[in-house]
């Protein structure tokens, strides 16, 4: 088959060599191999609104994350990196083309949302797991759609409904029901997060109760009819009744821009339905 060039030089022409170097006429030039990364443009639950003025997120609804390569394979099976439970912030850190974004400093619903999008992008929507049935606990394979969770954040008909105000600092002023307290609290973040796990796992090591209700109160909690000492603080969230501990905890779940990653599940064993949550830890990343 004859090419275009061909009619360019004409049918007998032949190529001058005679400049050539030995060197350029046995040694090809070396070829560039790499592939081009793609990106994508995910969703932030927040939509960047909780964020402060100087925060690179600030009213952005939007974050640019590159598609995971084997670099990031590499950080999720780093034993080092799973060892102190940093794998999924150096994924994430990897990920954001941002790089003034800091991952502590993420809202924990948007750190959910660019880990969904991460899985998501790199092995695909379906997620297989082994799953416990809470009514028999028989274990039984699950496949959980990605593709199919849906952000949800806190209306302004809820707040109202509850007589919650957003102040001009981000904080929620919280009443609680049958009482004359005022609670003053924040939304999360990877920060908050990080200390309430190194706080666990300081009791585990040491053989002391676990006190996660109280651990996440005392992050979420900043003052209480405007007082915010902390000693006054500890003794509120100590002697504060279940059922107002309660009250607080399903308030937080409702205010917190996140992913729904709660399926229906229906045991195949016993029929028993609830609901399930996808688990986000770096053995998602990995099917079973």
């Amino acid at each position: 088959m004859s090419s275009r060039n061909e009619g360019r030089l004409g049918p007998h022409a032949v190529p001058d060599v005679s400049s050539r170097s030995p060197e350029s006429m046995s040694t090809p030039p070396p070829q560039v191999l790499n592939f081009i990364t793609p990106t994508e443009f995910v969703e932030l639950p927040s939509g960047g609104r909780y964020y402060p003025p100087n925060h690179p997120l600030h009213n952005e609804s939007v974050i640019e994350m590159k598609h995971m390569t084997t670099k990031e394979e590499d950080i999720l099976t780093s034993q080092a990196l799973l060892k102190k439970g940093l794998a999924l912030e150096r994924l994430l850190e990897s990920l954001i083309i941002n790089k003034h974004v800091r991952v502590d400093d993420l809202l924990l619903g948007d750190k959910n949302a660019l880990i969904i999008s991460a899985r998501a992008h790199g092995y695909g929507t379906t997620y297989e797991t082994n799953a416990t049935c809470p009514s028999c606990e028989e274990k039984q394979q699950y496949e959980f759609d990605l593709g199919a969770l849906q952000s949800h954040s806190a209306t302004e008909e809820y707040l109202e409904s509850k007589n919650i105000i957003l102040t001009d600092n981000n904080t929620f002023l919280i009443p609680l029901p049958t009482t004359d307290f005022v609670i003053e609290a924040r939304l999360l973040t990877g920060h908050d997060e990080k200390a309430i796990n190194k706080i666990s796992e300081h009791k585990k090591k040491r053989n002391f109760p676990e006190t996660p209700m109280t651990d996440f109160l005392r992050a979420f909690i900043i003052s209480v009819n405007g007082v915010a000492d902390a000693n006054s603080l500890n003794g509120f969230i100590n002697s504060l009744p279940a059922l107002q501990a309660r009250y607080i905890r399903k308030t937080y779940d409702k205010l917190v821009p996140n992913l729904d990653l709660k399926h229906d599940f229906t045991c195949s064993h016993c029929g028993h339905s609830d609901l399930l949550e996808v688990p986000l830890n770096a053995d998602f990343f990995w099917s079973n």
